[in-house]
């Protein structure tokens, strides 16, 4: 019988390797509005939460040097 594959089993950056190139590049965006939007909202200085970005961007960088190009 098989057996369904929680996300919780996978680490945020097993997570963003699953993505497609255009995905990826979307959920960086969108991350990247979401933060703006927070710095505004907040007089206190906004960390991201598990270097999310340094973790979308090595990928992004990786999937360069690899295929040479993402779109």
């Amino acid at each position: 019988m098989a057996q369904r594959i929680s996300e919780e089993n996978f680490s945020f950056e097993e997570r963003i390797q699953g993505l497609g190139n255009e995905e990826l590049l979307d959920f960086w965006r969108e991350t990247q509005q979401i933060e703006q939007f927070l710095r505004a909202q907040s007089r206190d200085a906004i960390i991201p939460a598990n270097n999310y970005e340094d973790l979308i961007v090595r990928e992004l960088q990786k999937r360069v040097c690899l295929f040479g190009e993402l779109v």
